[in-house]
């Protein structure tokens, strides 16, 4: 049977077509809140960097006005270039321009350093450099030198902060031109300019960090996110999903006015998404537990649909095999309960009628066999006194007595025809009787030969079961012949050893064509009418007892005569 059809496959199928779309839309919704939830996490983030962005915006550009502010009115700017180089007035007034910048850079720490340079004397004054060794100090100084004697009149950094690379680390530098040959300028590492936005609230493992134009990042301690190379952000888009070693970042970024850095912050996607990332752990069980839920579900629905279902479809096949004596036992559920005591009764009334109607079948055959082996006996008996009537007309006194006595023997043993079976010997016994009387009938005219093997003896069959075709051959079977008409009998076991073979052949005038299509065909035994009754009559007995299994065929000798052949079960008289 196939498994699909089943009602437990369905039922299974149906649970999983209501289940699982549940399921997709549980998780679609989980992923579409944890992108909306991401969403407004970088936009809120994106607010917080624009605003500190602002604010650095702001502080730089203080510092710019204080530079432009210093660069119109200060008199000592304006006339340092004009002092020899070295002398005490161009000392004094370098010094008097160091203390004005470093008051300021007192009150106001926003930079790092704020320097001024004779350009014409190649000549740098700048504010204490905070560092930690001696080698960073000179190593800021060569860099900003470095950067002014770079600088041209058309440089960007006449115009806005733009970052320096001074091997090691990065720092944002601008310059401001007197216009006599002086500048003045300011100077911060983007390291300390990231300390302020050290204190952002972007989460247990969130962090800032400064990057060029291009997205490449300058400044910031990404590797707490794990990242082994500096990834590259793109600052026009609204944020970026980025994954380390130690997690998955939502970036968000907004570029610094009158500056080339973009500030950036990474908060960490879990953070943000916790509770959803739990409800998501929630769903991805969910499955298992539809799973679970759909074995309870099939276990419940097998006590109470699928069991009485299945007994009730073994019920039915026995049923349809012939096993009357099936009975189903009682379930919990009502419907099913009717159900059982319904096929219960159904299959007791079935089977009290079908033993009726066996018995009435074998009543039936038992009377028909009876009607039909009672008919062999008036037939031979009309024919036997038909015989004696002749021989008495003749006056053969010792041929009636030889007639009479084999007569006795013939009809001793039509006695036993109550039994439904003889042994094949005694059969065989009886058509010696009967021959002989043939022979008296016919003296001169008629021979036969009875063999029988020892393993056939006790072969049992149904009496009075070869006679008719003996007849039937002494009747139409010798006609007109000059030579006796002979007769013979061989009864052995089959090559088949469960059959027994009874060969009944003649030297006569044989079947003919029609008559032998008709007798293998089968059309003769369907006839109604009287004639040639004995034949009809040994095919039906044949039939009513072994079914199948017995077998009756027909033919003609080489080069004349019939030949007719009984197979018969050996084992079959218990039947």
């Amino acid at each position: 049977m196939n498994p699909k059809g089943s009602l437990r496959f369905k039922l299974t199928i149906g649970f999983i077509t209501i289940t699982l779309p549940l399921v997709i839309l549980l998780i679609y919704s989980n992923f579409t809140a944890s992108g909306s939830v991401r969403e407004q996490a970088a936009e809120s983030n994106k607010n917080m960097i624009t605003l500190y962005s602002n604010q650095i915006e702001t502080t730089l550009g203080i510092e710019a006005n204080f530079l432009y502010d210093l660069t119109s009115h200060d008199a000592d700017i304006l006339s340092l270039n004009n002092m020899v180089y070295n002398s005490a007035d161009y000392t004094l007034t370098k010094m008097r321009i160091l203390n004005s910048l470093s008051r300021y850079n007192r009150f106001n720490n926003s930079v790092d350093i704020q320097f001024a340079y004779s350009k014409v004397n190649r000549d740098l004054v700048h504010t204490p450099i905070r560092s930690n060794s001696y080698e960073e100090t000179m190593a800021i100084k060569q860099c900003i030198q470095d950067t002014l004697d770079r600088a041209a009149p058309d440089s960007p950094a006449f115009k806005e902060w733009m970052t320096v690379d001074c091997g090691g680390f990065y720092a944002l530098s601008r310059i401001v031109d007197s216009g006599y040959g002086m500048y003045l300028g300011a100077w911060v590492q983007l390291d300390h300019l990231m300390i302020p936005l050290e204190l952002i609230q972007l989460g247990g493992e969130g962090f800032s960090a400064l990057a060029n134009s291009e997205g490449r990042l300058l400044a910031g301690r990404f590797d707490i996110g794990g990242f082994k190379d500096p990834p590259l952000i793109n600052s026009n888009a609204g944020y970026q999903r980025l994954k380390g070693e130690n997690g998955t970042y939502v970036v968000v970024s907004n570029p610094i006015d009158s500056t080339d850095v973009t500030l950036i912050a990474f908060i960490p996607e879990e953070g943000m998404l916790d509770t959803i990332y739990r409800f998501r752990k929630v769903i991805i069980w969910i499955p298992l537990f539809a799973l679970v839920l759909l074995s309870l579900y099939l276990v419940y629905l097998n006590s109470i649909i699928l069991r009485p279902m299945n007994a009730l479809l073994k019920g039915m096949r026995k049923l349809k095999r012939g096993d009357w004596a099936i009975r189903l036992n009682n379930t919990p559920s009502r419907e099913f309960h009717v159900v059982t005591e319904t096929f219960n009764d159904m299959a007791q009334q079935i089977q009290k009628l079908k033993i009726n109607v066996y018995e009435e079948q074998i009543r039936t055959h038992k009377a028909e066999l009876k009607h039909l082996q009672l008919q062999i006996n008036p037939h031979f008996l009309l024919n036997s006194i038909n015989v004696i009537y002749n021989l008495a007309q003749l006056k053969n006194f010792s041929v009636i007595q030889a007639m009479c006595l084999n007569l006795v023997k013939y009809f001793r043993f039509t006695t036993k025809t109550s039994q439904p079976f003889v042994s094949l010997s005694q059969e065989m016994e009886h058509m010696d009787s009967y021959l002989c009387i043939q022979q008296l009938r016919f003296p001169g005219r008629l021979t036969f030969r009875i063999e029988i093997e020892e393993d056939a003896k006790e072969v049992p069959i149904p009496p009075l079961i070869v006679q008719p075709f003996i007849e039937n051959a002494i009747k139409y079977g010798f006609d007109f012949m000059e030579n006796p008409f002979h007769i013979e009998i061989k009864a052995m076991i089959d090559a088949d050893p469960r059959f027994c073979r009874i060969v009944i052949a003649d030297n006569g005038c044989g079947f003919s064509d029609e008559l032998l299509d008709s007798l293998r065909s089968g059309r003769y035994f369907q006839l109604t009418n009287d004639q040639h009754l004995g034949i009809w009559n040994s095919y039906h007995r044949l039939q009513l007892l072994y079914g199948q299994a017995a077998h009756l065929n027909f033919g003609n000798c080489d080069p004349t005569g019939a030949l007719i052949e009984l197979r018969i079960p050996v084992n079959f008289s218990g039947q």
